[in-house]
């Protein structure tokens, strides 16, 4: 009995010291900020279900408050109404579209979010970018992408390279596959996006400061080449998890620690109801803004990560494990992404 427990402690040991070597935080340098600023803040908007009615009084604030963000956009309408997340106004429509030129005029980094809400072929996605980079004067810096788009590039399982991880996903009810890097699909078109995108979203967490999670943001997978650098998020799809994130507690954390923080949330879902802001964001947002904080665009803080002295795009299998590791623990067991 004594040597069986013996061997039982033995193995404990030994799991504790192989889970501490995978998922203690990696060291993070110090960062520095334009203007002496002490921490970095953006917010990327996914455009699913947004109209002008919804989403104007929500960016109006966030420009009074002296914050740029990042909002995505769909080209065309969606071709799967259907489906509640792909319906939303998009380019094609007119007030919308000069809204989105203003927001662009202010200084709000615009987007992708996919050719439209629901799935495109490879012509009608290449059509779209060009019509994008028509309106808008350029091809878009960063993508997200959308939902259960068939053209999605490594997206559901093939977001993870750890292939237990990718097994234990892809066995999940309602698994979808994504095409989009797939040469010889009729949804690919990775090739484009390799050309001439620069950042693509891949984890959200539930943590204000992204550096806690990966201080090597953003970052290149040689395994997924049509992707040039990959960025995470924080959590913040809906105005619960939102304000839950933007607490003063996280906030007072986040500028101490002189971190970076990437929200990902839909401004369009009922940020903006009954005529009125929700008054926790309302809150939320003065409060932020009362801060001394860098408040850019995604790109502009991913560029500024990338340019750090010695900042490397390359993770090691420890790094992806540990991210991996957290984000699918937040998913499937938490429920919380």
């Amino acid at each position: 009995m004594r040597r069986l427990l013996g061997s039982l402690l033995g193995f404990v040991a030994v799991l504790l010291v192989v889970t501490s070597y995978f998922l203690y935080p990696p060291k993070r340098e110090p960062l520095t900020f334009p203007e002496g600023k002490r921490f970095a803040f953006t917010i990327v908007d996914d455009t699913d279900v947004a109209t002008l009615e919804s989403v104007k009084p929500v960016y109006d604030f966030l420009h009074s408050s002296g914050l740029r963000t990042t909002k995505t956009v769909w080209v065309l309408p969606t071709n799967d109404a259907d489906e509640w997340p792909n319906r939303g106004e998009t380019l094609q429509d007119s007030a919308y579209r000069e809204f989105i030129l203003e927001l662009r005029d202010r200084g709000f980094e615009i987007a992708s979010h996919g050719a439209r809400g629901g799935s495109s072929q490879r012509t009608e996605i290449l059509s779209a970018m060009d019509a994008f980079k028509k309106t808008l004067g350029q091809y878009p810096r960063i993508h997200i992408n959308h939902f259960e788009n068939r053209d999605g590039v490594y997206f559901g399982k093939d977001k993870l390279t750890v292939a237990p991880y990718r097994w234990l996903y892809s066995v999940q009810p309602g698994a979808v596959s994504f095409e989009g890097h797939v040469e010889t699909s009729e949804y690919f078109w990775g090739d484009f996006l390799q050309r001439h995108v620069t950042y693509v979203s891949n984890f959200s967490f539930d943590n204000i400061d992204l550096l806690d999670v990966n201080p090597g943001i953003p970052y290149h997978l040689p395994e997924k080449p049509y992707v040039r650098f990959w960025f995470h998020t924080s959590e913040g799809g809906v105005p619960e998890r939102f304000n839950g994130l933007l607490s003063k507690e996280n906030l007072d954390r986040l500028e101490e620690r002189g971190g970076v923080c990437i929200v990902y949330t839909h401004l369009g879902s009922g940020f903006y109801r009954n005529g009125q802001l929700d008054p926790t964001f309302r809150r939320r947002i003065s409060d932020l803004a009362s801060r001394d904080g860098w408040f850019v665009t995604a790109s502009e803080i991913l560029d500024h990560l990338r340019a750090q002295p010695g900042h490397d795009v390359e993770l090691t299998f420890r790094e992806k494990l540990r991210i991996e590791t957290i984000w699918l623990w937040e998913k499937l067991f938490l429920g919380r992404t």
